[in-house]
């Protein structure tokens, strides 16, 4: 019979979420789920226990711990009907980060993957009403299983600074004996690494492009749409009107998060929703404090096949 998850990682995205799935899949002691993100308390329901279960089914009976990596779990409606399959008893962890950090990368994502989107400010009118919910989420968690089974990372210290503390305090928290698995992964690289997506057009000439990976050249006549690898595209011969569009919408892409915007929306949304955690969770918030900085993202490369000696 499969197991269901001992833990489950709610989120949030853009979090480190895709670093501790990976970090955590090489440990032998841990199962996850196969895909990452089954969305199954927040989503899809609908499909079933059955369908639910069936992605732990590729995990050996002996796996001392199972475990789920859903980022769109940290919502009181998902960590409810979390905690009415799984059981109270269920290990959770989520991680926090920089809202308006976050909200930036989730928005070049966004783009990343539709070629579409407004002007940043328009997310970040959200961003009130996102951290609301958020305190609500952690709110349940307490509620639900009680701070013994609750987790609390902070992308910033526990991730960007500290990894190999990060998976030995998840370790730590599961009862499971330390290993060290962060090295092997951060050597691969980020799963998805943040760009700032962009539409180059060769027109009737060769194009030729400098990068980290190396040079690229771009043929005449592509309109090359370059993103996270999984969302890049090409379009050979693309008709004026096309060309026309696709930079129109580019045209209406955030390039950047002004040092002005920041302070703003630090000031708006975010310093409010730290004193919040610090008083009723007693969080360590000084990272939210820290001073507005600019945020801007690399332009990204176009795709691996036009670098330059590439089959």
């Amino acid at each position: 019979m499969t197991r269901l998850p001992h833990f489950v990682v709610l989120g949030q995205g853009k979090a480190g979420t895709s670093f501790v799935y990976r970090v955590l899949s090489q440990n032998p002691a841990i199962g996850l789920s196969h895909p990452k993100e089954l969305h199954y308390f927040s989503g899809n329901r609908d499909k079933g226990v059955d369908w639910y279960t069936s992605h732990f089914a590729h995990i050996a009976p002996e796996t001392p711990m199972i475990g789920e990596v859903s980022p769109s779990y940290l919502r009181r409606d998902a960590i409810e009907a979390l905690a009415n399959t799984l059981g109270t008893d269920t290990k959770i962890i989520f991680l926090l980060r920089r809202p308006i950090e976050r909200a930036y990368s989730r928005y070049l994502q966004n783009i990343c993957a539709t070629q579409q989107g407004p002007a940043f400010k328009r997310m970040a009118r959200n961003l009130g009403n996102s951290l609301d919910q958020t305190i609500d989420a952690i709110s349940a968690c307490y509620d639900t299983f009680g701070a013994d089974n609750v987790l609390p990372l902070m992308y910033e210290t526990d991730i960007a600074e500290h990894p190999e503390q990060c998976e030995a305090k998840i370790l730590a928290f599961l009862g499971l004996e330390q290993a060290s698995h962060t090295e092997q992964v951060l050597a691969v690289g980020h799963t998805n690494p943040g760009v700032m997506p962009r539409y180059i057009y060769s027109g009737d000439e060769t194009l030729w492009l400098g990068g980290s990976l190396g040079a690229y050249i771009v043929p005449p006549e592509q309109l090359v749409f370059c993103a996270q690898t999984r969302n890049t595209d090409v379009i050979a011969n693309p008709s004026a009107d096309q060309v026309r569009r696709a930079f129109l919408r580019q045209s209406h892409w955030s390039a950047s998060v002004s040092l002005n915007e920041y302070h703003m929306y630090q000031r708006q949304f975010v310093l409010g929703a730290a004193t919040k955690l610090e008083t009723t969770f007693g969080f360590d918030m000084q990272v939210w404090r820290n001073p507005p900085q600019r945020i801007i993202y690399e332009p990204a490369p176009p795709p691996a096949a036009f670098l330059r000696g590439a089959s």
